[in-house]
């Protein structure tokens, strides 16, 4: 199972990252910011200090804890799966 066991760096919107296979990849996150933007809370991640606030899961994911705010009012993390990452990053 792939797994994200670091994140190197947060810049510009794009993250880099360290797999549990040693590669090093890179993933431009603000696209896909841009495509969810119709749930409620992620626009906050457009502001770069809070898009810094990027942490490293359990499960190898990279989330922002209390992004997304439910139509019932919970308040949810906003994660990027480590398989995401790993299929659509560049590697650096």
């Amino acid at each position: 199972m792939v797994r994200i066991s670091k994140i190197i760096d947060i810049n510009s919107f794009q993250i880099t990252g360290q797999f549990n296979d040693g590669q090093i990849k890179r993933l431009g996150v603000y696209p896909r910011i841009k495509n969810h933007l119709h749930l409620n809370g992620v626009s906050s991640l457009l502001d770069e200090t809070i898009f810094k606030n990027a942490k490293l899961g359990d499960f190898g994911e990279i989330y922002w804890p209390q992004i997304v705010v439910s139509k019932d009012a919970t308040i949810m993390d906003y994660d990027i799966s480590p398989e995401f990452f790993y299929n659509n990053g560049v590697v650096v």
